[in-house]
């Protein structure tokens, strides 16, 4: 996410809060090459094959289609799970989906999830004063943990760190060059200086635990930002970011002012804007104070600035997702594969232009609405659209977002017990045979995706910084090995015994087996 993304983003009422107010609501061709080789056969692959033009195959992308919901309603009772208990429960050991999903519970309680899609996400803001005796935050960050990073580690502005100041309408950033010395950073604090923590998983455990369990909640890229604000300050101009956020304040109190988008065009925004004037927005829809233990959510396109009171300082922590993660983000990656093969499967697509078009299309020519030439030519564009249809390759496409989630997204933090059933913490080399049996460590740590061979996408490699891997893990099998591959996928959060995969010969089983566990992805039940 751009550093910019994630200002700061909280505000507190009563005990829950909800606004009324009209807020209405190519996958990467260089691949690693540890392949497991046998003979193919013939197989349906997970991802079907781009459909040739005599087979007109029309894929359902409307037409008369079922309308979908954009986010999936939870119909099952979710047990709540502190984050002070991520890794550390029963399900950490079990199913980590039904663990994450108990997170995003407990931050949102007494709202349920299902509640929470339904009148909140991508929709309004929400409030929750959790007016806890103990603030559950308080192993997150703190002052002088952060004096303590700063200390023991090589911290760099703009890299890692920034300073910012808002005075008169104006946001400046005042980084200097190269290392994130103390002094200097405290330095620009006591002069009413904002702190800006850039990517606080990569030194922080407990940001890493919450940002992982997060994300496999929301299946997309999920990430922070710490903000430490001095008293009576403001470090950031009013503006709107192209992420939804979860504003966690774990010190002090933090006075938040939200606005209604400018135009309807800047609902859910694909881009961050610019910084705001204070006569562009307006007075506030909201202003609401939060303090230590409090949770803000809020969607993109919302308009925010935040101000520390003038009696105590700010330290708060936002959770940003759901960047570059729409409808339209698909259907883009969809359009560029099926012109790709449409090109390639029809000959209409690759026959030349007439030479006279430039005379009756583009901008110039708009206003000759009667003419039949210009009519001619837009009927023939309008034709070529809809052939375009019989194209749309929508489960490459999804696979195409699914492999750049696994590129961005943060490894997952193992507990105990998988470190020391996995490759992790293995001191002798341990040998996996038939009667063996083993489970994905995260299911949503890998992507099946079939070209002409099996591709086995993984997120093992990557570092705690977001978008630092420049390609997500890879592992190729043969066709043959998908069947054995879903099964291992399929059955998760299960054991299954290696002699029982279906696959024809015992080497084989074991290869493949191998190959997963040899990444990190597998664990055995020793």
């Amino acid at each position: 996410m751009t550093k910019r993304n994630l200002e700061e983003d909280e505000i507190s009422e009563d005990e829950v809060e909800i606004n009324n107010n009209n807020n209405n609501k190519s996958i990467n061709d260089k691949k690693k090459k540890k392949k497991v080789h046998k003979k193919a056969k013939t197989h349906q692959p997970l991802t079907k094959h781009l459909p040739s033009q005599h087979e007109k195959q029309s894929l359902p992308m409307g037409g008369g289609a079922k309308p979908t919901n954009i986010i999936p309603k939870k119909k099952i009772e979710i047990r709540e799970i502190s984050v002070n208990d991520i890794g550390s429960n029963d399900l950490s050991n079990s199913d980590h989906r039904v663990e994450s999903d108990g997170v995003l519970q407990w931050l949102l309680s007494p709202i349920i999830i299902e509640d929470f899609y339904d009148q909140y996400f991508g929709l309004k803001d929400l409030v929750i004063k959790k007016k806890l005796q103990e603030n559950p935050f308080k192993n997150f960050f703190s002052k002088d943990s952060i004096d303590k990073m700063l200390k023991n580690n090589h911290l760099k502005f703009s890299e890692n760190i920034d300073v910012t100041n808002y005075v008169d309408g104006q946001r400046v950033t005042l980084n200097p060059e190269g290392r994130a010395y103390p002094s200097q950073v405290w330095k620009h604090y006591k002069e009413g200086c904002s702190v800006r923590l850039l990517n606080p998983q990569t030194f922080n455990n407990n940001v890493w635990k919450l940002c992982s369990s997060l994300q496999t909640h929301f299946q997309c890229g999920t990430l922070a930002n710490v903000y430490l604000t001095p008293i009576g300050a403001q470090g950031f101009a009013p503006h709107f970011d192209d992420v939804d956020v979860f504003i966690i304040q774990l010190e002090g109190k933090k006075e938040w002012r939200l606005y209604n988008p400018i135009s309807e065009n800047q609902r859910l925004p694909k881009k961050s804007s610019e910084n705001f004037s204070q006569d562009e927005i307006g007075e506030p829809y909201k202003t609401v104070m939060l303090e230590a233990g409090d949770v803000m959510y809020f969607p993109r396109g919302i308009i925010h600035q935040a101000v520390s009171p003038p009696d105590t300082h700010s330290l708060h922590i936002t959770i940003s997702t759901y960047q570059n993660n729409t409808w339209g983000d698909l259907i883009g990656k969809v359009l560029n594969r099926a012109l790709e093969v449409a090109q390639e499967e029809c000959i209409e697509f690759r026959e030349g232009l007439p030479r006279d078009y430039n005379k009756f299309l583009g901008s110039i020519h708009s206003d000759k609405v009667g003419d039949e030439r210009r009519m001619e030519l837009l009927e023939k564009v309008n034709q070529l659209w809809e052939k375009l249809g019989q194209y749309m390759p929508v489960d490459i496409g999804a696979d195409e977002m699914s492999v750049k989630y696994l590129q961005d997204c943060l490894p997952p933090v193992l507990n105990q017990h998988e470190r020391k059933h996995s490759i992790e913490e293995e001191s002798t080399s341990f040998k996996i045979q038939m009667d063996t049996r083993v489970r994905l460590i995260r299911q949503d740590s890998v992507r099946l995706v079939v070209e002409d061979v099996a591709i086995i996408f993984h997120n093992m490699d990557n570092t705690r910084i977001y978008h630092q891997t420049p390609d997500p893990g890879v592992i190729e099998f043969t066709l043959d090995c998908i069947d054995a591959l879903e099964h291992i996928i399929d059955s998760y959060p299960s054991y299954v015994y290696v002699r029982d995969l279906p696959v024809d010969t015992d080497p084989q089983k074991l290869d493949i087996v191998n190959a997963l566990y040899e990444k990190g992805l597998l664990m055995v039940d020793k």
